[in-house]
């Protein structure tokens, strides 16, 4: 029997309101050494006791409206003590990231899952959100993206950039949290950032790689404003002519997976643009920019070039519409748009594992493997997912 040295009050915060808690001490026995601790709690509660249907209830919320709403909705719903301010609101939501869904991460990465039937396509795209630390950056990335399986069934995940080797892991974490290995079958699109491309080329080196459509259209449209001002208000107007006839054939080649035509058509129109004659034509500069980098940005990005119409055809992506979605979604209307906070780079991605948790509606598994006894499935969730 161990003597008792007295007790401590403390509070347990559940959704009925704050429970009164009196935790004994009890005295360490003598055999342990001089060098344990000589008293110890009967009941550890933690730092922060809070119960975890309060503490997903606070999160689940935080995850998709600003911390003060989140806050004053809690208030009128739950007694007064169930969520006082923002940074309550702020300091539970982190809590959450950190300890369950985080570790919930971790464990689903490491199981040995079975390889996702069919094809998957992965799009990865960048997003800026305001930093806390202005004098040292104004704003940091936030790479977003989205794993789409043959049936349909999406998996969005974001993490910060903070550097190669810590991106690397998160994204091969992602991954494996969504059922892929480096040895599925996987198209990955993106736009031309070099340090996505890297990041698959580590994960995924036998993937399908895919420039985005959208992002080679825009430049050739840009050209092709240029090329339409080229010679206007003088006598030279059948320039401009011939360089958008040019510019369309090429944008024609390259849409139909005839690289090299289009790389000809280019450089012949880079060439044209330098001849003497022209140099005192209205534009030129203009059109010889936007032609120079239109076959620049190409080039650099040759790896990924695809018949675009082939694919259009058999239903296959070409776009990275759907992770411009999943990056306004995660990113652009919880974290950036319209919102007045400003982000920490390294505490930032317990919010973003919290927000794609809500998003692919994986916060209350997350939930139930650290409290067993938390929400059991009900019959009829256990019959969908037995009929799915």
């Amino acid at each position: 029997m161990l003597a008792s040295k007295g007790h401590y009050g403390a509070r347990f915060r559940s959704l009925f309101g704050d429970v009164p808690v009196r935790i004994r001490r009890l005295r360490v026995c003598p055999c342990q050494g001089p060098g344990e601790a000589k008293s110890f709690a009967a009941l550890d509660l933690g730092k922060d006791a809070v119960a975890p249907e309060l503490a997903y209830v606070t999160a689940r919320y935080a995850a998709l409206v600003p911390f003060a709403k989140v806050a004053a909705l809690l208030a009128e719903l739950l007694p007064m003590s169930g969520a006082q301010n923002a940074g309550t609101v702020r300091n539970r939501t982190l809590r959450v990231g950190t300890k369950i869904v985080h570790e919930h991460l971790v464990e689903m990465a490491q199981q040995p899952t079975t390889q996702v039937a069919g094809p998957v396509v992965v799009g990865l795209d960048g997003g800026y959100v305001r930093s806390r630390h202005r004098q040292e950056e104004r704003h940091f990335e936030v790479v977003a993206g989205n794993v789409i399986h043959a049936d349909g069934a999406q998996h969005r995940f974001a993490f910060a950039r903070n550097g190669q080797i810590i991106a690397s892991e998160a994204f091969q974490q992602a991954l494996g949290t969504a059922g892929v290995n480096a040895d599925t079958s996987a198209t990955v699109l993106c736009d031309s950032d070099a340090g996505l491309w890297r990041l698959q080329r580590e994960a995924l080196p036998g993937a399908t790689v895919v420039l985005d459509w959208w992002h080679a259209a825009v430049r050739f449209e840009h050209a092709l404003q240029a090329a339409r001002g080229f010679g206007t208000d003088t006598a030279d107007t059948h320039f401009a002519s011939k360089a958008v006839r040019g510019l369309e054939r090429a944008k024609w080649r390259l849409w139909n997976g005839r690289w090299l035509g289009c790389q000809r058509k280019l450089a012949a129109l880079c060439r044209w643009t330098e001849r003497k004659h022209l140099h005192n034509v209205i534009g030129v500069s203009r059109l010889q920019q936007h032609a120079s980098g239109l076959l620049g940005y190409l080039e650099r990005n040759e790896h990924a070039l695809v018949p675009y119409a082939a694919r259009r055809r058999r239903g296959e992506p070409i776009s990275t519409a759907f992770v411009e979605s999943t990056v306004n979604e995660i990113v652009a209307k919880r974290m950036n748009k319209k919102q007045q906070m400003r982000w920490n780079r390294a505490t930032v991605q317990p919010f973003l594992g919290v927000r794609t948790a809500v998003l692919n509606d994986t916060l209350e598994d997350a939930f139930r493997c650290r409290h067993p006894g938390f929400r059991p499935v009900n019959d009829d969730h256990r019959a969908a997912t037995a009929a799915a």
